[in-house]
């Protein structure tokens, strides 16, 4: 099972947000390669299911924005999405990327990177998402070497409900009076609270109670997370992060 807890480690691991998404487009194997080729320890992807139950690598509810195609990913076969140019719309230099399947995602990162897959529901929800999901980290031989992340407490649950050994985080945003109550009742071996709603206490409390503090979200102030002692820091251009 990954252990994302620092443990004594001199740095928190380096997260590469959707990849890099400030050098190529998210969730793409150029943003993947510039991730791991600017120093992330962990490559963060966000997966979807396709109307044929294949699960695809994209992060928005809808289409429109990233491929001028309306629609949601559910509403299409993945021999279709595949053909979707999502490369354009983040610089004429991408145009013709596509988005990838997890499938092919874990063929490359295999004894190359660890990933953190956040399972993307809502607002259709859809178990098959996490069974898919699961079944695709284990024929790939990965189980180690991932962690899924969600908002949503009941894939979380599938996930553990198929492998116990593939970590799991839960993801909230918010400033709560107790953020252990959130998993009362769920095994998850981290939690990813988001930056800007995350305070020293709350980074104590939650990596006391033996989870690991894996922030996300968009607000990184480096200086506080790292005095702070957060087990990850995420970034949308690992390069640019100094320890």
């Amino acid at each position: 099972m990954l252990d994302l807890r620092r443990c004594g480690n001199d740095r928190p691991l380096l997260v590469g947000h959707r990849g890099a998404m400030d050098v190529a487009p998210e969730n793409t194997m150029p943003s993947f390669i510039a991730g791991l080729a600017g120093g992330a320890d962990i490559l963060e992807l966000d997966v979807q299911l396709t109307a044929d139950e294949q699960v695809i690598v994209f992060h928005d509810d809808n289409l429109l924005h990233k491929t001028g195609v309306p629609g949601r990913v559910c509403d299409y076969p993945a021999d279709y999405l595949l053909t979707l140019d999502v490369g354009r719309h983040f610089d004429q230099r991408f145009a013709g990327t596509r988005m990838p399947l997890l499938s092919e995602v874990l063929v490359w990162a295999r004894g190359r990177v660890r990933l953190m897959i956040e399972l993307k529901h809502g607002p259709v929800f859809d178990p098959r998402l996490d069974y898919r999901t699961v079944e695709l980290i284990e024929a790939h031989g990965m189980v180690d070497d991932v962690i899924c992340t969600s908002f949503d407490q009941f894939a979380l649950r599938r996930v553990k409900e198929c492998n116990r050994q593939i970590a799991t985080s839960f993801i909230y945003v918010g400033r709560v009076l107790n953020p252990l109550s959130l998993v009362e009742g769920l095994e998850v071996n981290a939690l990813s609270p988001a930056t800007n709603f995350l305070t020293y206490e709350e980074v104590r409390l939650i990596q006391s109670a033996g989870y690991a503090c894996t922030p996300g979200g968009f607000y990184w102030h480096y200086p506080t997370l790292l005095q702070w002692g957060v087990d990850t820091i995420s970034s949308n251009d690992p390069a640019q992060v100094q320890f």
